[in-house]
């Protein structure tokens, strides 16, 4: 009772604090700026406080206390939907359901706007005879639920929110229902999806959270629902809020609620919010066996002021020769908001790390991990699915990232830069979700793009691929290595891992996705993933750090997992040529149908997982012998040779075969695969680079964003010169004056580093000599000038060292007759402009002007009469 008591006070004390930020949309600064001036002094823990949550300045919708959940996952494995037992598992379901509700409801109405629904609503009255209406809610942190409108006695359409500022990325849901009615089986249809395919044809049910069901029997987020099904919606895109010209998709579902005046929640995935970070960084800072290993800063500031953590985890109490030795391992998580299985993987990996097993004391002993648990906290406060307030995918932007826009990135970029100034970084990864694929799996980067021939080839196959190969062995129920893929898309290239490699060089750069429905990895139980599972790849992730440093200091153990390697890539060589005998693949979509066939090869234990492989032959045994001898058969002979006709022959495959086999024999007799260069030889003679070409693509459907426009430094314009100006130099140019000869001089004296020298004239008139005197007074009091002034390094005169100081001796007299030709043309203008003014007097004026010149025109001279 204590300890329920003391949970009790805890949420008060949160709802209370939520309370008073709840229309509060200040961010970091201008809170804290606050604080100053009513306290007249600074917070006890400046450096960490506040942290948010922070809505965008402009939010002004209605803000909700955030949801609190148990936290535990169910201690049984929850399985995938089958659809062919489905029926036989759920009977009742909306078509043949028999209620007292025997009324038949009518038209559309809308139970929800999040835009518009008041916060305290009662649910809205219905017709006699007609289910109560539900009461839905998502105005939360993280929940994401635009509309839901009343379709049916029993059936509801649910409309998502787009990512804040775009009209795309609909795809996580999160959102509250209550008054509802036990034992009434309701369909749910969410109508404007964006993505082509989904887990959800192939097994994975929504998640579903009960207040009463977690008070009175302590479960937490649990599968739920029946009769799923995702495809392309055609029927029902009457809302309004849909746009026209989109290909929509809606996942369909129908289920229960047990329990009468009971409040349920609705999610794509296990929520973490931004406030479940703050709680559990704060736990771990405050337990007395994690602190002295663990600190916690913040990296930078969001645009809408939340607080982005870094989190630091080492042995500090080492000495700074140990502490510079050490190699860097940096993760960074929740990039994309809506891949939650990020945050618990990287919780996992937290907790794991800062606790006192003796694997995680010896990873502080030899690295630093740098931390970075949520990279888009905007994002995941306002439910968004892939993008940040900028309206962008982060991950699209590694390559030139602002800091403006993506203050996160451009932080995290500026760290690694720090580190890899005096320290190596062993792994850089990232974790995400993905959408379209079972299990864990991880992508690289191919690292040989140039070489794809020969030993070096081969080495960089193996190096790229040995870390997710640890992976892969530590957790084989989890992991699956067949659906790691390490090559380059060309849109890819401006994400995390492929910008790590390419500008940093970093070797070990991966993301990790997580899957967000569970396992294939057992053909026997296909079963959703929990929150402990995904906490476990955390740990798991941090083990083979470990793990892959003791394999790069041991060369017998790197031997060791080379061989496996290496003949788990023969053995896919050897499928891919059908010389062994390829595991079948379960076909989802058949067993969808129900198709028949499956059922009897399920039953007959054919029905291999996706990643399952046949068992692996032994190096020694003559059945893997005689397929690598056969392979190499195949990939050695050259069929194609031109004579001197033009004309195509085969070569002889006999002796191509005997060559080849005798090359081999020699390298299997001679225990090759026992050692390093031995796997070399055999993986370059395979050529497995080009063999086993993957594809390209993520298998992820999402729509691909090009990245922001780098912001090109704009020249300075040139200024417009003034009417009088342009006036005037048009005149010159009629006129053929000096202005535009001046202008032509002034641009080649800028184009020329020094002028040429000139010779000394031995010959002058008369008048040169006249001059003379004053040329030399000028040029004396030049150089006079020119050494007392101070010399500057910044400014090296173009004529020093020149005779006559550079000024060239005709110069004083081709400046006198340009000046004469600029007063005799200046003359000529004034002549031509009085001309002008006069056309323009009026015959008064006129008269004035003559009576005062005392010249009578001949116009209007007097004729004498006779």
């Amino acid at each position: 009772m204590a300890l329920v008591s003391t949970e009790k006070t805890k949420i008060n004390l949160y709802q209370s604090r939520n309370e008073l930020l709840k229309t509060s949309y200040w961010n970091y600064s201008e809170q804290l700026e606050d604080f100053i001036a009513r306290y007249k002094t600074r917070p006890p823990d400046i450096k960490f406080w506040p942290y948010g949550p922070y809505w965008p300045k402009y939010h002004e919708r209605e803000i909700l206390e955030t949801p609190r959940f148990i936290k535990t996952a169910p201690n049984f494995h929850e399985k995938f939907i089958d659809k062919l037992t489905e029926d036989l598992q759920y009977p009742k379901t909306f078509d043949n359901q028999v209620t007292h509700f025997t009324s038949k409801w009518r038209g559309v109405l809308i139970v929800y706007d999040s835009e518009r629904s008041s916060r305290d609503r009662q649910p809205q009255p219905v017709p006699e005879g007609c289910c109560p209406n539900l009461v839905f809610e998502s105005r939360f942190e993280s929940g994401n639920l635009r509309q839901a409108r009343r379709v049916g006695q029993f059936e509801y359409e649910l409309v998502l929110k787009t990512d804040l500022y775009t009209n795309r990325h609909t795809q996580w849901y999160y959102f509250r229902v209550s008054n509802t009615v036990p034992g009434v089986v309701y369909k749910f249809r969410i109508v404007n999806l964006l993505k082509r395919d989904s887990l959800y044809n192939y097994g994975m049910r929504p998640l579903q959270y009960s207040e009463k069901e977690a008070k009175l029997l302590g479960r937490g987020w649990m599968r739920a629902g029946h009769h799923i099904s995702y495809s392309r919606n055609v029927m029902h895109l009457h809302c309004p809020l849909l746009t026209r010209g989109i290909a929509y998709y809606m996942l369909e579902w129908q289920m229960d609620f047990p329990h009468e005046e009971d409040a349920c929640y609705l999610a794509h995935c296990y929520p973490y919010t931004f406030t479940d970070l703050k709680e559990d960084l704060d736990s771990l800072i405050n337990a007395p066996d994690r602190k002295e290993c663990m600190k916690r800063e913040v990296l930078c500031e969001t645009r809408a002021g939340n607080s982005c953590f870094l989190v630091t985890v080492s042995n500090f109490g080492a000495s700074k020769e140990e502490q510079h030795k050490k190699k860097f391992v940096v993760i960074t998580a929740r990039v994309h908001p809506g891949e939650t299985q990020a945050s618990w993987m990287m919780k996992g990996l937290l907790e794991y790390i800062t606790s006192s097993d003796p694997v995680a004391k010896e990873l502080r002993n030899r690295f630093i991990f740098k931390i970075v648990p949520m990279l888009n906290p905007d994002g995941v406060i306002v439910g968004n699915y892939r993008c940040s307030l900028a309206a962008r995918d982060l991950n699209r932007n590694y390559r030139h990232p602002r800091k403006e826009s993506f203050p996160t990135v451009w932080h995290t970029k500026t760290l690694i830069e720090k580190i890899l100034e005096r320290h190596e970084i062993l792994l850089y990864c990232d974790l995400h979700g993905h959408s379209r694929k079972h299990n864990v799996f991880m992508y690289g980067n191919n690292t040989s793009e140039e070489d794809v021939n020969g030993l070096g080839a081969a080495k960089s196959f193996l190096n790229e691929r040995l870390f997710a190969w640890l992976m892969s062995q530590k957790a084989p129920d989890k992991f699956a290595f067949k659906s790691c893929k390490f090559n380059i898309k060309r849109c890819k290239e401006s994400t995390g891992r492929v910008v790590m490699w390419r500008q940093f060089k970093i070797l070990n750069s991966f993301t990790l996705e997580a899957t967000f429905s569970g396992t294939i990895m057992n053909k026997n139980e296909y079963r959703h993933f929990n929150v402990h599972d995904f906490q476990e790849m955390g740990k798991v992730l941090s083990q083979t750090v470990l793990e892959y440093q003791r394999t790069q200091e041991n060369n017998a153990k790197q031997s060791e997992m080379v061989l496996e390697l290496t003949r788990y890539v023969t053995q896919q060589v050897m499928e891919q040529r059908g010389l062994m005998e390829r595991p079948k693949l379960p076909n989802f979509k058949s067993m969808m149908r129900g198709d028949k066939n499956v059922i009897n090869n399920t039953e007959n234990g054919n029905d291999s997982s996706q990643e399952k492989t046949t068992p692996e032959p032994h190096v020694s045994t003559p059945v893997f012998k005689e397929a690598v001898l056969t392979v190499m058969d195949h990939e050695n002979s050259t069929f194609v040779m031109e004579d001197k006709r033009g004309k195509r022959s085969k070569k002889s495959e006999k002796a191509q075969s005997n060559l080849s086999r005798k090359d081999v024999d020699n390298l299997l007799e001679n225990a090759s695969l026992k050692t390093m260069d031995g796997c070399l030889k055999i993986l370059a003679q395979l050529n497995v680079r080009e063999v086993m070409q993957e594809s390209d693509s993520s298998d992820s459907d999402s729509e691909s964003e090009p990245e922001m426009k780098i912001i090109e430094s704009k020249s300075k314009k040139k200024k417009r010169k003034s009417r009088k100006q342009r006036d005037r130099e048009q005149a010159d140019r009629k006129n053929g004056s000096g202005s535009s000869d001046k202008k032509q001089e002034e641009v080649r004296s800028k184009s020329l580093t020094a002028l040429p020298n000139i010779p000394a004239c031995s010959e002058l008139s008369d008048r040169d000599k006249g001059d003379k005197s004053l040329s030399k007074q000028t040029t004396t009091s030049f150089e006079k000038f020119m050494r007392n002034q101070k010399k500057d390094s910044h400014f090296v005169s173009k004529y020093e060292g020149r005779k006559n100081g550079g000024i060239p001796c005709f110069a004083e007299e081709r400046s006198i007759e340009r000046a004469q030709k600029r007063m005799a043309d200046m003359k000529k203008r004034t002549e031509e402009d009085k001309q002008r003014e006069l056309a323009f007097f009026s015959y008064d004026q006129m008269m004035d002007y003559i009576n005062r010149q005392r010249q009578p025109p001949p116009l209007f001279e007097k004729r004498v009469c006779l």
